[in-house]
């Protein structure tokens, strides 16, 4: 389920409540509060504990699939915003659109120097292995796949797998077993 993380921050600034206070009033641990206030999914259960804190509705907090819209902007700026998070999901439209901005801004850097093109994809490196590791979490793979990048024509085998349908798993945890080949 996606939050209004933007109505959850200015509802906590508001009353004036730092993250761990608001965790320990709705009885949610620190690191859950700070994910959904920078976007993430979560339970109904956690919307449920919020809402009564703050004395709103739960469906005031949540967002449906019609009122958030993705622009191709919007999926760049969560895969820069998202650059450590490698437990969730992350659409087609999300991880694609993220790859082209990868894959123009080291081009765009290359043509200006081969040093700055080296530091552009170091520095946008950890974000493009997060939001990869998002997106095969969202076909029920591990993140571990991306290793194929550096075997010789292995990156066919990812680029294959980053290609597959959405499953529509958003709200299902991470299958944490070993995937079969």
């Amino acid at each position: 389920m996606k939050i209004n993380s933007t109505l959850v921050k200015k509802l906590r600034t508001a009353k004036n409540w730092s993250q761990e206070q608001l965790g320990e009033l709705c009885g949610l641990s620190l690191r859950t509060i700070q994910r959904l206030e920078n976007g993430g999914n979560t339970s109904i259960e956690s919307v449920r504990a919020l809402a009564a804190v703050f004395e709103v509705d739960p469906s005031e907090l949540t967002l449906s699939e019609e009122e958030a819209p993705q622009t191709p902007l919007d999926a760049v700026q969560t895969g820069l915003s998202e650059f450590a998070n490698f437990s969730g999901t992350a659409t087609r439209f999300e991880y694609w659109w993220f790859f082209l901005f990868f894959l123009l801004l080291t081009t765009a850097a290359a043509i200006i120097h081969e040093k700055a093109s080296q530091f552009v994809a170091l520095l946008l490196l950890l974000p493009f292995l997060a939001v990869g590791a998002r997106r095969l979490n969202d076909i029920g793979r591990s993140g571990w796949w991306q290793l194929f990048f550096f075997v010789p024509f292995g990156q066919i085998v990812v680029l294959i797998l980053m290609a597959q349908p959405d499953s529509g798993r958003a709200n299902q945890p991470v299958n944490k077993s070993l995937d079969t080949a």
